[in-house]
């Protein structure tokens, strides 16, 4: 028994006790169909790739004839602009892509594959799902919707009854009915297994069914929420967040960040776009190693506290980033091991404060002889507490002796530079 065959074009030869099939054809001819249908039902995966042309006859007709025990099914790439409702036939099908075709129809005989786990048809032109063609698709884990670039896709129906989904991305949570939006928020609650949500075109007033919902998804590992434009969102419902919570995407207008982001302690990336924020803090959670802050995404940000952040290592912030800032506090972070030069492009920058960082880093501000001093020294006024003044309190006369002249300890570094 061969485990699995590639077919390409120098070996375009059939093994009938093939498992798994991997087309690698540029043009699957007619007379390969032919050979198909002679072929004993033995496969249970069928994988397309860099296939340029399909036979003029239903490449699908064929497989669902002749492939009963077909498990798996990849049309990833194909040239294929209708998937025909012969795929109904295939009902031991568990996994079945059509990402990156020209399908524009998901036909309903898909409610016929019971055992379905898996339906990806990202990448494509399917702007709308009947949710009642999945009803009875009770076993269904993973349903990858198109990106976000073509605007997701709406839910046209229940879809509470999907209790096993895993994976749940980019769906429209606005309707053109607001009590629909709000029906389809509230199915959400059921859908207890999710892994991964994405969902857009959010009104605030849908914020607090989503927060209701995501409360009982405890095991939810990544999660991105996108706000119909100019709308603001309000996340402050959500009391307990799930703690297996991983990644978090925000997009939208928000009067304040909601307090139980940094109760996530297993957060690695979190990503906030056109939030409007005036101040945001970060305080004793999310361990990340990197923060990054692009161009665009906090344009009034005024006041910005690091705190707490034990895994920070990298700091970076573009330019244009934070245009209006004029305060900075970094306090806590011991694996940040030197000051983030991008400071330096923080121009309306007027207070920078250093508190509970170690002595090595605070070296690399001392003027004129830290390496790390221009990218301070526009800053009119910078202070600083090392990390040992609180832990031990006799450290105190070291910390004043090794910063020559005393007035550098805890003061304004311009003031230490002056009266060198």
């Amino acid at each position: 028994m061969s485990f699995c065959q590639v077919l390409g074009e120098a070996d375009p030869s059939w093994n009938d006790d093939t498992r798994r099939w991997s087309m690698h054809m540029h043009i699957i001819m007619n007379k390969h169909l032919e050979t198909i249908r002679r072929t004993k039902s033995r496969v249970r995966s069928v994988f397309l790739f860099s296939v340029g042309e399909l036979p003029k006859k239903h490449l699908l007709g064929t497989l669902a004839v002749n492939f009963k025990l077909l498990k798996v099914l990849d049309l990833q790439g194909a040239p294929l602009d209708q998937l025909h409702e012969e795929v109904g036939n295939l009902l031991h099908v568990r996994y079945l892509s059509v990402k990156r075709t020209k399908v524009k129809i998901i036909p309903k005989s898909i409610g016929n594959l019971h055992n379905l786990q898996t339906l990806n048809f990202k990448y494509l032109n399917v702007h709308v799902l009947q949710i009642k063609i999945l009803s009875k698709l009770r076993k269904l884990r993973h349903l990858i919707a198109s990106p976000s670039f073509l605007g997701g896709v709406k839910m046209q129906g229940r879809i509470g009854h999907l209790e096993e989904l895993q994976i749940l991305w980019d769906v429209v949570a606005n309707n053109d009915e607001e009590g629909v939006s709000l029906t389809a928020i509230k199915e959400l609650e059921n859908l207890r297994q999710l892994r991964k949500l994405g969902i857009r075109d959010l009104k605030r007033e849908s914020g607090k069914g989503l927060c209701n919902a995501i409360e009982k998804m405890k095991h939810l590992q990544y999660l991105r929420v996108w706000a119909i434009k100019d709308e603001i969102l309000d996340l402050h419902c959500l009391s307990s967040p799930p703690e297996s919570l991983q990644r978090f995407s925000l997009r939208g207008r928000l009067e304040m960040l909601p307090n139980w982001i940094p109760k996530l302690d297993n957060l690695v990336a979190l990503g906030l776009y056109s939030s409007g924020l005036i101040e945001l803090k970060f305080h004793d959670g999310c361990d990340e190693e990197k923060l990054y802050i692009g161009v665009g995404r906090f344009w009034k940000l005024k006041l910005l506290h690091l705190r707490g952040l034990k895994g920070l290592k990298v700091v970076t912030i573009e330019e244009g980033g934070l245009p209006v800032l004029n305060e900075l506090w970094i306090g806590d972070c011991p694996q940040l091991k030197e000051v983030p030069s991008c400071i330096r492009n923080l121009r309306e920058l007027k207070s920078l404060y250093f508190t509970d960082m170690p002595t090595e880093f605070l070296d690399r501000l001392q003027p004129d002889k830290g390496q790390d001093y221009q990218a301070v020294e526009h800053v009119p006024n910078v202070q600083f507490t090392p990390a040992e003044i609180r832990r031990y309190p006799a450290y105190h006369q070291i910390i004043k002796e090794r910063y020559n002249p005393q007035e550098y300890y805890g003061h304004d570094v311009r003031k230490a530079k002056g009266s060198m």
